[in-house]
């Protein structure tokens, strides 16, 4: 009986030990996994947490796209479509072993949770007395569903330039929003750069042939004048440009003829450039990053030298702000301001001075949700950073956007302070639909959240701000994109709609 006694307390016991042994041996794994996720993938961005996506996500979409980024051979021959379309992005050889990598989707499928936690949405005020809704009566006979993919104020001919991809058309409005030429077969248009407007001419930048991710190289920069339902002059000033989202005209050297900032966002790789004409007149290329996701600049004089500086957002993988201090001569000095996870989806920023302090902020959005991980997303909406000096931001404000597009940042009110107006591209159509615009009241200590009834007038893509009419206060225009795949829902209005609305300000 003492034996038995013996036996089984002994049995027990290596069973006690053994569980140990095991969960020792996997936070070990696990150990190992953060430790290697640290070193291959932190190498290259900032690392994302497990935490922030959930398990299925990081399985069947996230890990293998990272498995096709370093060559893993053994993920890739099971990818499925539309995963397997990436593999082209794969290296030339496997940049890790079949074991570390194991190790590290064992990491992330450990710690990762099965849902994401999403915080109570904030109640969204109607907002009125502001602004006059205006749906613009824009269509081609036969159109499909348009997708706006560029819109912009020309305030100096009081006029509107909106892009449409879908139908592969570029329209003309006035400032009444009544259109006045509509030029066909064109490319995605975009940017529109308006430095020349005075003289009727206008820089226009095209992605190619579409804006899915695609490893084509046929953007371009162009130079147009508008003629009678078509372009009276056409100068491609630069071709075949990798997947460009901008391209704007600056003057950044101590030479009187302005240069060209161009933003590619590329495929596997894109960049931020300067170009500037020789003394053939021939545009020459000076790359200041091969950075894929390169999408927005602004040109400023930010340390007070009294040369202008460039602000840029990358946003794609090292998704992050960069700041090119002019050294003169065209040098200079890369300097980092913010850098974000690499799945937060970046979508757009600027700056201004939120706090009137004298020192620029910079205001952001995160909410592309059109690749890899399409859920919604507890840390998508809009992000103040304040200038605390000596080139530090420091994130003092943060609201709930699904999908958040782009903010802009203005003085709407006319009371002295700036406000801020947002959309969203992929909002929670199932439980907070009218997110897809929001504005943003300055009430000195914070920020009211207000909406407009619009969501059943389109899926707002883009958007432009300006004083239009010139009454003394500042105006919207706003363009659909209603064919966006995420999230599931589709309203029935937008097949009739134009896509296309201003909202004009009535404060004055």
């Amino acid at each position: 009986m003492k034996l038995y006694r013996s036996s089984l307390f002994l049995a027990s016991l290596f069973i006690i030990v053994g569980v140990e042994s095991i969960l020792l041996s996997c936070k070990t794994k696990e150990d190992e996994g953060e430790k290697l996720a640290q070193t291959y993938c932190a190498s290259c961005h900032l690392l994302p947490k497990p935490e922030f996506l959930p398990k299925n996500v990081w399985q069947y979409s996230t890990l293998p796209y990272m498995g096709i980024l370093m060559g893993v051979d053994r993920e890739i021959r099971q990818l499925q479509k539309p995963l397997s379309d990436y593999a082209i992005l794969r290296p030339s050889s496997q940049m890790i072993s079949d074991e570390d990598w194991l190790k590290i989707k064992r990491y992330y499928l450990s710690k990762a949770p099965k849902t994401l936690e999403m915080p109570e949405y904030e109640d969204l005020e109607e907002l009125t007395e502001r602004f006059d809704i205006q749906n613009l009566n824009v269509s081609l006979q036969g159109a499909t569903i348009p997708n706006f993919t560029a819109i912009s104020f020309d305030t100096i001919n009081q006029k509107i330039i909106a892009g449409d991809q879908s139908n592969r058309v570029i329209w003309m409005l006035d400032q009444n929003g009544i259109p006045v030429q509509s030029i066909k077969n064109q490319n995605a248009l975009t940017n529109v750069d308006l430095s020349y407007a005075k003289k009727n001419q206008y820089l226009l930048t095209y992605i190619g042939t579409t804006t899915q991710a695609n490893p084509d190289v046929n953007g371009s920069a162009e130079q147009v004048e508008f003629g009678n339902n078509s372009f009276s002059k056409t100068n491609k000033l630069l071709p075949n440009l990798n997947r460009p989202i901008e391209v704007i005209t600056k003057n950044i050297d101590e030479s009187p003829e302005d240069e060209l900032i161009s933003n590619e966002f590329g495929f596997k790789i894109g960049g931020l450039s300067i170009w500037k004409k020789d003394s053939k007149n021939q545009y020459q290329k000076q790359v200041l990053s091969t950075q894929t996701g390169a999408t927005k600049t602004i040109v400023l004089d930010f340390d007070g030298d009294k040369r202008n500086d460039i602000l840029a957002l990358f946003a794609q993988g090292d998704e992050q702000v960069i700041l090119y201090l002019n050294k003169g001569n065209l040098r200079f000095e890369a300097k980092q301001l913010l850098r974000f996870p690499s799945i937060y989806g970046t979508s757009s920023f600027d700056v201004t001075d939120i706090n009137k302090d004298g020192k620029l902020d910079i205001v952001c959005t995160a909410g592309d949700n059109a690749d890899f991980s399409t859920i919604l997303k507890p840390y998508h909406g809009v992000y103040i950073y304040t200038n605390k000096g000596g080139f530090k931001f420091e994130q003092t404000h943060f609201f709930q956007q699904n999908g958040a597009t782009k903010v802009i940042p203005r003085d709407f009110d006319n009371d002295g302070d700036i406000d801020l107006v947002s959309i969203a591209l992929f909002p929670d159509t199932d439980h907070r639909p009218l997110e897809g615009f929001i504005y943003f009241e300055n009430t000195g200590s914070d920020f009211k959240q207000k909406t407009l009834n619009i969501n059943h007038l389109g899926r707002w893509s883009v958007m432009d701000a300006a004083d239009i009419d010139h009454d003394g206060d500042i105006d919207l225009v706003l363009g659909s994109h209603a064919v966006a795949k995420f999230p599931a829902g589709f309203d029935q209005a937008w097949k009739q709609g134009s896509g296309l609305v201003i909202l004009r300000n009535k404060t004055k």
